[in-house]
């Protein structure tokens, strides 16, 4: 029988300015827990006043760190991230699937603390996980969250085929819930008695579909769909006609929009209304103070605008 030591290298005495730890020793055995904190006028950068670190094989996990009080520690957005503009403040944009729900999305720093941060909260025509599926797997990566009219596609194991008697379809993430999952079945078992496609003059008068445009394709073997400017398709594209005369499932033009009402906000020049496309950005120029120039940022996340505190030149501080 054959043994493996395993030595650990242990940590000489950590260095820390502006601070102190505890306990004090030249060295740590690997696994340890030192604790330290900052002199007055100091603050660590952790989220307390005190914080720790721990001696892994000879090195220190988290470099122990004072800074200044007036100092802003960059914070942890949780389902987000955030952008550090120019002027020191901060931008927090949300993952997909989360939204701010109204709140400011530019933070900044006072005396050493920031402006209320705001959270990245499931925006509730998000969907959790798609719903699984017997004999199929979702051909994406796994996501908690998906943002509303995500997309995912199912892919039957082999030997099996879905109601089209195809092996993927699509589903689609509408109004926090998943529409369109299929059913894979084996494919010595058709379920039901419709499922050969036949031209599409046996199902008669075309579906409607507001916002819509139906384009028939090559034989009139099917229709293929497409949505108007500002609108986002969501189901699938192409509609066939079954032998017996019904349609296969029909697809929906969804808002894909934000509007900007600029009478609604005192701090803007009146320039009417502006269509925002979902994960666009305008700026706005606001009622100029000082004879400065001052934009607002607008966004369109997820169907909801945000809109933030007029800024001196900040578009040019953006853009820059």
């Amino acid at each position: 029988m054959c043994l493996l030591l395993v030595v650990w290298t242990p940590c000489g005495a950590p260095d820390l300015k502006n601070g102190y730890f505890l306990p004090v020793r030249e060295s740590h055995p690997h696994g340890s827990h030192v604790t330290y904190s900052c002199d007055a006028g100091y603050k660590t950068t952790e989220e307390g006043w005190w914080a720790t670190i721990i001696c892994q094989d000879g090195v220190w996990y988290k470099k122990p760190e004072c800074v200044v009080d007036t100092v802003c520690v960059l914070p942890v957005i949780p389902n987000g991230k955030f952008k550090q503009n120019l002027n020191g403040s901060l931008e927090i944009n949300c993952n997909a699937g989360y939204s701010l729900n109204g709140q400011d999305n530019i933070v900044e720093c006072h005396s050493g603390t920031w402006s209320a941060v705001p959270l990245c909260q499931k925006h509730p025509r998000a969907c959790g996980e798609p719903p699984v599926v017997p004999n199929a797997v979702v051909t994406q990566t796994y996501q908690e969250v998906f943002a509303a009219y995500s997309k995912v596609e199912y892919q039957c194991r082999q030997g099996f085929l879905t109601e089209d008697r195809q092996s993927k379809k699509s589903a689609y993430c509408e109004g926090g819930n998943w529409a369109g999952i299929p059913r894979c079945t084996r494919a010595a078992e058709p379920t039901d008695t419709q499922t050969t496609f036949v031209s599409i003059d046996n199902c008669g008068e075309i579906p409607h579909v507001p916002n819509g445009l139906p384009e028939p394709q090559e034989q009139q073997r099917s229709l293929k769909y497409t949505c108007q400017n500002f609108y986002k398709l969501v189901g699938p594209d192409t509609v066939v006609c079954h032998r017996g005369g019904t349609w296969s499932e029909v697809p929906k033009c969804k808002e894909d929009f934000c509007l900007l009402d600029t009478t609604e906000y005192s701090d803007l020049i009146n320039s009417g209304n502006t269509f925002i496309r979902n994960g666009g950005t305008e700026y706005p120029r606001c009622v100029d103070k000082w004879t400065l120039k001052n934009y607002a940022v607008v966004r369109c996340i997820d169907g909801n605008l945000s809109v933030s505190r007029c800024k001196y030149q900040y578009k040019h501080n953006l853009d820059g």
